[in-house]
């Protein structure tokens, strides 16, 4: 076979291009690596961080999250850190989980070691164990939470082990297995946890690979399926080696699953943190490559790209005897939950909804990525209506309609309450409370002590003269928890001698409205004339507002106004210059003589007071 001439800067050029786009997102990236004491290039193996990073062969590129290593020793442990930082996209900080490494494991097969990346994961060190897998090595554990939510059900227990090598030593592989077995068993039921590494596994039908799957709280389960993974058929699986030739480095070709990823039913059902379906993947392996080195002619493993897919396979080649398996995660769903702007006023009876937003906040490069959100909003306490429902991604959002209970006049602070039981969801229960008032109609008036929709008003005009007018429009018995009033149109007949000379009033309350007219008699002839004003009315502004029409009849008497009786100037009203007058008669005779009697007395001063004003 052929292989191509590497070309390390490409690949480094290439995927930290892809990997920038996507650093800041919550959802999950989790990578196991057999880096083989260091014993591959360096300069190879940061290309394959990188490459990791900005992995798109599932659908989308995003950091990793979380790598857990095997054949870790003390010696290789600070530059292996030192790889990680320098292949890190920008915006991805990571740090290294509880590190512990036994004599027998330094000098053999190395320790665990797993580096998180801290805007995503936080590790909770007191739960970080060691469990004695054989062969004088042990398996790590790790609990990490996912930060940005508080249920507990938003964390996961990471095993990350290396077991005994080569055929005849299934047993104690087994054994192994068992140990980490007994140890999640022992977490009870439900419990979110995989178990990664290099396994040394050859077939399913190990029993090792059984104990794994054997029933028990910490079940696990294959997102590979529990058929065989040997031969050409299979050889998408595999994990070793990426190389033919030993060179300090195991060869032999890609023919074994070594490296697996396995994880409970906490982690597989769907629910909260869990695998997203399909994205199992041994990076860089195309399956065209058994018993071949990786980049032997072409790799396909990004059809589109073969470049980028051969860079790739070189770096696989020299960075060590293993390739990366990945495996992308959701995490559990973020509600956002938020009320729409309600009417501070509705008029009694009134038929007005307030809208609930719901949208699923969980921050992910793919829909894909977020468990759903199964919301319920019940409205209460002024609001009425019950909805449920799955919310999308933010920025869009579900709406739910809740009516306003309008059928009582009062102040009323109703209640929305969103909840979901999706599985570790954030925000899993938001109150949203309002503010709004029920009104009664707005009661229209010509008259200030009872309802008089119906009026007429009495008019007395010169001939040939024009007069302003003003009519008191009442809203009667005006209170806070009534409608204001709003006087919308004025009309009279063609050709009518009234005219609207002022805007109409509006918001009426307490205080009465004025409407202005002004009437010409010219040409209007002598005695009383008759004009029919109609003016449509309504409530304020608000939700539920009614419309109402009143009716005035303007008499406008022409020629000036009959005698009163007391009007001893002639000036049309009863006042103090007219009691001057008949004080200046009183006991003698006169105008003021309003009886006729000869003398201006006390008869005549009450009937010049009956018409006072």
């Amino acid at each position: 076979m052929v292989s191509r001439v590497l070309v390390r800067p490409t690949l480094l050029a290439v995927v930290i291009a892809v990997a920038t786009a996507s650093e800041a997102m919550a959802q999950i990236r989790i990578m196991n690596y057999n880096y083989a004491h260091l014993g591959g290039d360096p300069a190879s193996l940061q290309a394959v961080f990188a490459a990791a990073h900005a992995d798109n062969s599932a659908g989308w590129a995003k950091p990793v999250d979380l790598v857990m290593f095997q054949e870790v020793s003390a010696s290789t442990v600070a530059t292996l850190e030192s790889l990680i930082h320098a292949s890190a996209p920008a915006g991805a900080t990571y740090a290294r989980a509880t590190y512990t490494t036994s004599g027998s494991e330094d000098s053999s097969s190395g320790a665990q070691c797993a580096f998180y990346r801290i805007q995503t994961l936080a590790e909770t060190v007191a739960s970080h164990t060691d469990i004695f897998t054989g062969a004088g090595r042990n398996a790590d554990r790790w609990l990490f939470k996912l930060n940005g939510y508080s249920s507990t059900q938003a964390s996961f227990y990471a095993y990350s082990m290396h077991l005994k090598a080569s055929q005849g030593f299934e047993a104690d592989r087994e054994v192994g297995a068992l140990a980490v077995r007994g140890n999640s068993n022992a977490l009870g039921v439900g419990v979110r946890a995989m178990y990664v590494g290099d396994f040394n596994i050859y077939n399913n039908s190990e029993p090792a690979y059984a104990a794994f799957l054997a029933t028990g709280n910490g079940q696990a389960f294959d997102a590979l399926g529990t058929g065989a993974w040997n031969g050409a058929s299979n050889a998408w699986k595999h994990t070793q080696s990426p190389r033919l030739v030993s060179t300090g480095l195991v060869g032999g070709g890609m023919d074994d699953r070594f490296d697996f990823h396995l994880a409970t039913a906490a982690m597989t059902d769907g629910e909260g943190i869990a695998q997203i379906a399909g994205t199992y993947r041994s990076l860089g392996n195309d399956g065209n490559h058994f018993d071949a080195d990786i980049n032997a002619g072409n790799n396909t493993f990004y059809p589109a790209d073969i470049a980028r897919s051969n860079a790739l396979a070189d770096a696989l080649h020299e960075a060590s005897d293993h390739i990366p398996v990945i495996v992308d995660y959701q995490v559990p769903a973020v509600m956002l939950a938020t009320l729409g702007a309600v009417p501070a006023r509705v008029v009694q009876g009134a038929v007005v909804s307030a809208q609930v937003f719901v949208s699923n906040g969980a921050s992910v490069v793919t829909v894909l990525g977020a468990d759903e959100l199964n919301y319920s909003v019940v409205g209460s306490a002024g609001f009425s209506g019950t909805s449920t429902g799955i919310a999308p991604l933010a920025p869009s959002v579900a709406t739910v309609s809740l009516a306003l209970v309008t059928s009582t006049v009062g102040s009323f602070a109703p209640q929305a309450l969103a909840t979901t039981a999706s599985e570790a969801a954030q925000n899993p229960s938001t109150p949203l409370v309002s503010s709004f008032t029920v009104v009664s109609h707005a009661r229209p008036s010509w008259q200030v002590d009872a309802i008089n929709q119906a009026g007429t008003k009495s008019i007395f005009i010169d001939p040939a003269t024009t007069l302003e007018v003003d009519i008191s429009l009442f809203n009667y018995g005006y209170s806070a928890t009534q409608s204001k009033l709003d006087a919308d149109s004025w009309s009279t007949p063609a050709g009518s001698p009234v005219q609207l000379i002022a805007p109409l009033p509006t918001a009426i309350g307490s205080t009465p409205g004025v409407i202005r007219v002004r009437i010409n008699s010219t040409g209007l002839p002598s005695g009383m004339t008759m004009v029919n004003a109609t003016v449509q009315a309504s409530d304020e502004n608000i939700p539920g507002a009614g419309a109402m029409t009143l009716t005035l009849g303007l008499a406008i008497t022409v020629a000036g106004p009959p005698p009163i009786q007391g009007d001893l100037n002639g000036d049309g009203t009863v006042n103090a210059t007219d009691m001057s007058v008949l004080l200046a008669q009183w006991g003698g005779s006169g105008i003021a003589d309003l009886n006729g009697s000869g003398i201006v007395d006390g008869i005549d001063l009450g009937m010049l007071l009956s018409n006072w004003g």
